[in-house]
């Protein structure tokens, strides 16, 4: 399965400036593969920074939350419940693409734990695992 921004849209309940998944590349039963465009015109990298522009990790964070919550084809609420092992590699910045991963590790009724991963060209930029709860 695959789907742009606007077929993405049509499943997520966020918006702009908070949708900040560009492409479902990929999905298998397991694993998921999306996109997230870094523009200069993100609202954020006015004050984050605005000499040295970084996009904020907690935004790469959620972008993988998206991923996961699109993947997981669940129809209520997915809740963000834990987070291990969790490393920031590299800075993501304007004129990146960011290739979001999604590996599922755990999944009951109730919950799930993904390895996530947000790369730019192969190197790694966020690292970790994430839990959630649906809802």
């Amino acid at each position: 399965m695959s789907m742009n921004a606007l077929e993405i849209r049509k499943k997520l309940p966020h918006r702009y400036p908070m949708l900040l998944l560009d492409e479902l590349a990929e999905t298998t039963e397991t694993t998921a593969l999306g996109y997230k465009n870094v523009s200069m015109n993100e609202p954020f990298f006015r004050g984050h920074f605005p000499n040295a522009p970084v996009m904020p990790g907690v935004l790469v964070m959620e972008a993988l939350c998206q991923l996961t919550w699109l993947w997981s084809g669940h129809d209520g609420q997915i809740r963000m419940t834990g987070i291990k092992k969790l490393r920031f590699r590299r800075p993501t910045m304007p004129g990146d693409r960011l290739k979001l991963e999604i590996e599922q590790l755990e999944r009951d009724q109730n919950s799930l734990t993904v390895k996530a991963l947000a790369s730019v060209e192969g190197e790694p930029a966020v690292v970790g695992q994430l839990s959630f709860a649906l809802e």
